[in-house]
């Protein structure tokens, strides 16, 4: 295809027919000389500026005409590598989608567990700091003033402590990162608000209502809209 379309170029160029390149350049800037000698000085003269000016306007259609066909010619080849490039590239794209799909939801399911691992620490953490404080409330009963205050003391601590479950570590590929994103669920168009933190986001605009999301980092609640966090996969060229 391409093919025909340089042929179709180069015939235009080499047509017989057609005003030579070289003589329409000469043309050109002889009318330039004329353009930078002329004065208008006197009614005569500005009547020859006048009708100047409409021989410029002829040559410049003349330019025009010239190189009309070359450039649809051009512009079609142009296009057509375009639509092969695109042909070539789509089915990269897709397949492009669909491993970063199944290392973003495996990246998701193992922060899951973590925040399960986590939780299940929190709740362990919590359900001990409770007992030491029954423990602490049997022994002031019994009058075991120490290790009722040893007690309490040591639920205080428990308590207090934050549980982070440090995440798996995951095999790191050279040219590939995730980072955490958004994606909306779904939107009930009657019971979503006008505006939103001084966001207009009624008439629904979902690239307002992501630009929300990914200001407040997932943590803004929005009437009408839900969403769930994802990790996003970048990769480059190696």
């Amino acid at each position: 295809m391409a093919e025909n379309v340089n042929e179709t170029v180069m015939s235009v160029i080499s047509n017989p027919t057609a005003i030579d390149e070289s003589s329409l350049k000469t043309e050109t800037i002889s009318l330039e000389v004329r353009a930078d000698a002329l004065k208008v000085t006197n009614d005569e003269e500005y009547q020859d500026a006048a009708e100047f000016l409409k021989t410029l306007k002829d040559q410049a259609g003349k330019v025009k005409d010239f190189f009309k066909p070359l450039k649809d010619a051009a512009h079609k080849a142009h296009k057509e590598v375009c639509d092969r490039e695109k042909m070539m590239l789509d089915p990269l794209t897709k397949a492009e989608s669909v491993i970063k799909k199944a290392v973003g939801g495996y990246l998701a399911e193992q922060e899951r567990k973590r925040k399960a691992a986590e939780e299940r620490a929190r709740q362990a953490a919590k359900a001990e700091a409770d007992r030491l404080l029954a423990e602490a409330a049997a022994l002031e009963n019994e009058g075991k003033t120490e290790e009722a205050t040893a007690a309490m003391e040591e639920a205080e601590i428990i308590d207090g402590t934050t549980v982070a479950v440090p995440s798996a570590p995951t095999a790191k590929v050279k040219g590939v990162s995730s980072s955490k994103d958004w994606e909306i669920v779904g939107i009930n168009d009657a019971t979503v608000p006008v505006a939103i933190a001084g966001t207009v986001i009624r008439p629904v605009d979902s690239k307002a209502i992501m630009r929300l999301i990914r200001a407040s980092k997932g943590t803004i609640q929005i009437p009408g809209v839900t969403y769930k966090e994802v990790v996003k996969i970048s990769a480059r060229r190696s």
